[in-house]
């Protein structure tokens, strides 16, 4: 069965994996961001290359892949295990075709974080302007975009993101199972209490011990410092176009960033989720 950590693009998806990583380390190990076969956690990214062929889905047309998007999962549960499946696909329904289900969905986390930081951060990482990520966030068709397939030369739409806030909503109304909601900033300020709220939760599904001075130590091995100090000496695989996976990490960034134009049109399109999560 598949538990989800699902977010929109740059909201602490990567730093929950790591923390998670992080945790469950066994003893006398290595940590990496890097998956190196060393880790007793590991989160695969849904779809990915290796699945899309394995499972024989023409992943050329976006249209496959939402057609195959239970399918893939049902193919992901063969092996009989709790799959931790990364995702930045809204959870969406098209044409009919619901992007996961009961049967294969136990549960999932859910972070969001403020969309004025969130445009600076993706725009660095796409390496667009603020212009142009701004009318990527506020459009249904906007595309995660994989280009890790030698076969595709253009690489292949992966997820469907839609807007900042169909995004949020689409997994806030999610009926099916119990999801578990987390804002990026409060990781920031408050990271033990809310890694704290995050193995409470897995622990309903996962066997898995509370050791306080554990969740200590996986965030000072987590913090922002340590992972950009391990993507300076190692690089990162999630990269993307940008020099650097971890730019900031900091709150508010847009304050000083964001001309505040741009600011005043990203709290108008999504004044309503802003106020309901406390970011205006």
């Amino acid at each position: 069965m598949i538990i989800w950590l699902a977010s929109y693009p740059k909201s602490g998806n990567t730093w929950l994996r790591m923390f998670l990583r992080a945790y469950f380390l066994p003893e006398g190990n290595k940590f990496s961001i890097n998956s190196k076969g060393n880790q007793d956690f590991e989160s695969t990214t849904f779809p990915n290359v290796k699945l899309l062929k394995s499972s024989k889905v023409d992943h050329s047309k976006f249209e496959n892949i939402i057609k195959n998007w239970i399918n893939l999962q049902d193919y992901v549960n063969l092996n009989g295990k709790i799959n931790f499946l990364k995702t930045h696909n809204g959870n969406y329904t098209v044409n009919n075709y619901p992007f996961t289900n009961t049967q294969n969905t136990l549960g999932g986390i859910y972070l969001v974080r403020d969309p004025r930081d969130v445009l600076l951060s993706f725009s660095n990482h796409l390496k667009l302007s603020h212009e142009d990520v701004y009318g990527k966030m506020v459009s249904m068709d906007h595309f995660e975009l994989d280009e890790n397939d030698p076969d595709l030369k253009n690489g292949y739409k992966r997820s469907l993101l839609g807007s900042w806030s169909n995004h949020y909503l689409s997994w806030k109304s999610y009926k099916g199972r119990e999801l578990l909601f987390l804002k990026y900033e409060d990781l920031v300020k408050y990271p033990y209490e809310n890694f704290h709220k995050v193995l409470t939760y897995l622990k309903k599904f996962i066997s898995l011990e509370l050791n306080n001075d554990k969740i200590k130590r996986s965030i000072e091995m987590t913090s922002f410092k340590n992972l950009k100090k391990i993507e300076d000496n190692e690089g990162f695989a999630e990269q993307g176009m940008s020099k650097e996976f971890f730019r900031k990490g900091i709150i508010g960034d847009w304050k000083l960033n964001l001309k505040p134009e741009l600011s005043d049109k990203i709290e108008s399109k999504f004044k309503r989720e802003m106020i309901e999560l406390g970011y205006i």
